[in-house]
């Protein structure tokens, strides 16, 4: 009965395996003062987990255990995209493949028919463990192009790469690991929300299916947390066409509108080029207006640095091999579809209300 006690070893330990769930690898050092426990008393925790075969210990660093892949493996990345977000999420996977003494390679494959070719190749090679997929899907017309395409191997694993597939699609009915961006964006609201923020923008793209189910989300988001909907998320004047450009309606006008005390935008790229419309109009970023970016690839290095939700990139692509692993022993298993949570980057863009 010790045990089941609130502070007792197995809640200690239960937290030792969550943290390292979370993080990857932890050192036992840090462990013990994050959890406010003698070293030595987390150190038998560490190997009673790892007895259990719940994680792997070495040199002072405890990690989770990983699948290992087949002894000569290759895993196959078909993206259409290779910009900053995305290569973080195939940096994570390159990672993962040669951690699990696999290799690695990339394909670029822009449209369906080069990611048709990219595919049968892959299918070929005896080597391929299996395929990580990673489309662009700039309209949901095309995303359901993609997911009833019949060129899908059965028999090797293929996963999606920060997406999830149309409902009822073949490819729906392959694993498939993605960023908690609903999360996401209810992080970003309760933040504001804490400081005092009550009316709150959205400026967001609409470009791809994150950047859809950012801006679906962004009302209930708010409803949940008690908060107005001013307005329905307002188009991010960057990275449309010129003809949208030219009617997306300037930023400070609508802040002053609607009596806006902070803005959510996505992506950190457009939230860059925002702040300066904002202050440029006499609001000034954070005294008159607190700004959360989504994304945060380039969000520290502006001249105000933004506080951002941080998608878990490099995770998503470390989970994306390890599912490729766990199909390759697990054939006729059901599918999986795996959501990972961010994380909120405070750099100091947003202020209390009343404050500037």
């Amino acid at each position: 009965m010790a045990d089941r006690r609130a502070g007792g070893p197995l809640t200690r330990r239960e937290r030792i395996a969550a943290l390292v769930a979370e993080r990857g690898s932890v050192r036992v050092a840090d462990l013990a003062a994050e959890l406010g426990a003698a070293a030595v008393t987390v150190r038998r925790d560490v190997e009673a987990l790892a007895d259990a075969g719940r994680l792997t210990r070495r040199h002072g660093v405890v990690s989770v255990v990983r699948p290992v892949l087949p002894p000569v493996a290759t895993v196959v990345a078909v993206s259409a995209f290779t910009g900053a977000y995305q290569g973080e999420i195939l940096a994570g996977a390159r990672e993962a493949v040669t951690a699990f003494g696999g290799r690695y390679v990339l394909e670029v494959a822009r449209d369906l028919v080069a990611t048709r070719a990219a595919v049968e190749r892959a299918a070929r090679s005896p080597e391929v463990s299996g395929i990580l997929y990673a489309p662009q899907w700039g309209t949901p017309e095309e995303a359901a192009a993609d997911s009833a395409a019949g060129f899908w191997p059965e028999g090797l694993p293929v996963v999606l790469l920060d997406r999830f597939a149309p409902r009822g699609s073949p490819l729906a009915r392959r694993e498939a690991v993605r960023s908690d961006h609903a999360t996401g964006v209810h992080r970003a609201l309760s933040h504001l929300r804490a400081l005092g923020h009550r009316r709150v923008l959205a400026f967001c793209r609409d470009d791809s299916p994150t950047a859809r189910t950012v801006r679906g989300c962004f009302p209930e988001a708010l409803r949940s947390l008690g908060l107005p909907v001013l307005a329905e998320p307002v188009l991010s004047s960057d990275h449309v066409d010129a003809e949208r450009r030219l009617r997306a309606p300037d930023p400070a006008e609508v802040v002053r509108r609607h009596g806006a005390t902070a803005v959510f935008v996505h992506s950190d790229t457009d939230a860059l080029s925002l702040v300066p419309r904002l202050t440029g109009a006499g609001l000034r970023v954070p005294e008159d207006v607190s700004v959360v970016a989504y994304d945060d690839v380039v969000a520290s290095v502006g001249e105000v640095p933004l506080t951002a939700v941080a998608p878990p990139k490099r995770e998503v692509g470390r989970a994306a091999v390890e599912l490729v692993a766990w199909r390759s022993v697990n054939p006729s298993a059901p599918w999986r579809h795996l959501e990972i949570g961010p994380r909120l980057v405070d750099r100091g863009s947003c202020r209390p209300v009343g404050t500037g």
